[in-house]
């Protein structure tokens, strides 16, 4: 799939990343400002990314915006940001045809010319972003914080995680707060993106089928950068060992019980051990095979949903069940008996290669669409993983039962939240 790569340093924290490939035909344009996760920035970085692709100094409106999308053949942006462990990342991607396709040689230079416009000459007002368009963003973010609580599942494991790490970075939601959304000016984030373009380390990739040395080329010649002293951003820690279980209940307007489990996993990104880790949280909840799925939902009927899932960043496990209210204690039970089973080496050859399956699959995947291609090639990237597929494939493939007991061996429950019906909380 991947012809060549190449990494070019372009300036202090601003590194290029260049992946050739003729699978696509399109060519996917990602710039990644990295920075600390911290209550001070998280509602600033989260507005950001809604308001900069809204107009430029050239394109004054998004109308304008979109037609000139438009006339680079229809090309596709997105600006988001997310959370990785104890970093928030602020995202631009845009994909467009491939030159080779379109027959534009100035189609790549089009692209990030437009990405220059956006973060070097946004549209001011006064020193600020337009006050209509961040009015009107602080409005659609502070709704989007409102609602989280209304979606029950993820609500209940953004509560575990918030009770499990309340004295850690990571419990701060990528978000931000709707009282911090509400204070923001246009001129504290007109302000902030120009500190954000000056003092952060930026990974610019680009995958897809084209000429690196031209690309890096065009690269340097369009996207300008002022550099300022440079933010330092820390590894997470990852070791914990909880002195006892926190346990929380909430009481909600539901008809079904919510149950999250958090763990320690106790396993770096960076250990040997973590793709056992991985493969043993596949084991435990990864799909209808999993000991979760058989054992707490088919066999005892205490839930109707439940699954685990790894945040490999802060070497979390998260576990959610779906349960009758009657039924928290007994689940608990089991999942935690699943659990320690895993550590004991309780489970067969067949589950083992089952779970190892399916993580396969999912790596596969990944080459299938240039976005969750890149996607994934971030995500190895700043892990210090190797971004070869096949590489990562050999390595699932030589987990064993007795690393995925090792990976297991440090494991702790944390933090267990319930939620619950109202009366039934009062």
């Amino acid at each position: 799939m991947i012809n060549h790569t190449s990494k070019v340093q372009l300036h202090e924290g601003i590194q290029l990343h260049l992946v050739q490939s003729d699978k696509f035909k399109t060519v996917l344009f990602g710039l990644y400002i990295k920075r600390p996760l911290s209550k001070e920035e998280v509602g600033l970085n989260a507005l950001l990314s809604r308001v900069l692709d809204q107009a430029t100094s050239k394109y004054a409106t998004t109308q304008e915006v979109n037609q000139a999308l438009d006339m680079l053949y229809g090309s596709v942006m997105v600006v988001d940001v997310h959370k990785y462990g104890e970093k928030q990342m602020l995202q631009l991607k845009m994909q467009v045809p491939g030159a080779k396709y379109t027959g534009d040689d100035q189609v790549y230079q089009g692209v990030l010319a437009l990405l220059n416009d956006m973060i070097n000459s946004p549209r001011l007002i006064n020193g600020g972003f337009d006050p209509e368009i961040v009015e009107r963003e602080k409005l659609g973010l502070i709704d989007e914080i409102n609602i989280r609580k209304d979606q029950k599942d993820g609500w209940a494991m953004s509560l575990c995680i918030e009770k499990m790490c309340p004295d850690e970075l990571y419990h701060i939601h990528e978000f931000g707060t709707v009282e911090a959304v509400a204070k923001i000016t246009p001129q504290e984030l007109y302000a902030h993106l120009q500190k954000l373009w000056q003092t952060s380390q930026i990974d610019i990739c680009i995958i897809g089928d084209y000429d690196l040395d031209k690309m890096a080329q065009t690269v340097k010649g369009t996207l300008k950068f002022e550099r300022s002293e440079l933010i330092v951003l820390p590894r997470e820690q990852v070791v914990f060992h909880p002195e006892k279980i926190v346990r929380y209940q909430e009481s909600h307007d539901i008809s079904q019980g919510k149950l999250s489990m958090g763990y320690r996993v106790n396993v770096p990104y960076e250990s040997p051990l973590y793709t056992s880790a991985l493969i043993a949280s596949v084991l435990l909840g990864g799909g209808g095979s999993s000991k979760l799925f058989k054992n707490v939902r088919e066999k005892a009927r205490l839930c109707y949903s439940v699954f685990s899932r790894m945040e490999k960043h802060k070497s979390i496990m998260l576990v959610y069940a779906g349960v009758d209210f009657e039924n928290f204690e007994q689940a608990e039970n089991l999942i935690e008996q699943q659990v320690e089973d895993i550590k004991l080496g309780n489970f067969t050859d067949e589950e083992l290669e089952i779970a190892k399956y399916t993580v396969l699959s999912n790596i596969q995947s990944v080459s299938d669409y240039p976005n969750s291609y890149i996607n994934y090639y971030y995500n190895m990237l700043i892990t210090n993983g190797s971004v070869d597929i096949e590489e990562n494939l050999k390595i699932i493939r030589a987990v064993t039962k007795q690393s995925v007991i090792e990976s297991f061996a440090d494991i702790r429950l944390g933090a267990v939240v319930r939620l619950v019906k109202e009366e039934e909380h009062a």
